[in-house]
């Protein structure tokens, strides 16, 4: 079984490459694509399927250019914006690589159309999680991609995705978000390396809610979005 955590110094992003006896998946690839071919032809695997969890703003997305290299499928999450490439996952759907399994999960909240994606052991018992921007070491994801007035909203999908959907799946769930400290994708993402579903639980303070309104008033209070998102949003409708 391969499993490999790609860092980009300088933009705290965190891509993914997991895979298992020939078959191999790419979660969230940066542009610079040469060390997922690197390491899934020293495992002697073949890239099989290439996921993104949301459009992403700060960083320009490395699937088309994977794809060209690799004959990968491309999975986008968002089926209301007008990508150029790729096809729209299908959520609740397995995909499989090799003996594993990985389930789409609509975690709606970042963005409406937010996936994540979860890894089944063996016995297909959930074993990891690839949140993207929706839950990070001692954060969530920003709110604000669709104007001030919808915030309360958006923030309302956030926390359904986070108590109804993620933390049910179990503590022991390793979680593997696409930032860490650090990124502006976040207002207090954790110096944290490895973190649980679990750990998140007890220590994430957007976790602590009792109250659903009082999550959406906290998350509500996050800075404003930084202004060169926008240029890579459009970006990445359509890359290179």
């Amino acid at each position: 079984m391969l499993f490999k955590k790609v860092k980009s110094e300088g933009l705290a992003h965190f891509s993914y490459i997991v895979g298992d006896q020939t078959e191999a998946a790419v979660i969230d690839p940066r542009r610079d694509i040469d060390i997922y071919l690197e390491i899934a032809k020293k495992e002697g695997m073949k890239i099989k399927y290439i996921f993104e969890t949301h459009r992403n703003e700060d960083y320009i997305i490395g699937s088309r250019a994977l794809a060209k290299r690799s004959n990968a499928e491309i999975f986008h999450a968002d089926g209301e914006l007008d990508y150029q490439y790729g096809q729209l996952v299908e959520a609740d759907k397995d995909y499989q690589i090799g003996r594993l399994k990985i389930e789409a999960l609509h975690t709606p909240g970042h963005t409406k159309g937010s996936h994540s994606y979860l890894l089944k052991d063996y016995d297909q018992n959930p074993w990891m999680l690839f949140s993207g921007d929706i839950l990070f070491a001692g954060d969530v994801g920003r709110i604000d991609f669709y104007g001030e007035d919808n915030i309360p909203k958006i923030a309302a999908l956030l926390y359904d995705s986070l108590y109804n959907k993620i933390l049910p799946l179990g503590e022991e769930v390793i979680l593997c978000p696409a930032h860490g400290a650090g990124s502006v994708c976040g207002s207090q993402i954790a110096d944290r390396e490895l973190t649980t579903i679990g750990i998140e639980k007890r220590s994430n303070p957007y976790l602590q809610f009792q109250s659903k309104d009082d999550f959406i008033n906290e998350v509500g209070k996050m800075e404003a979005k930084p202004k060169y998102f926008e240029t890579m949003e459009a970006a990445n409708l359509n890359p290179a």
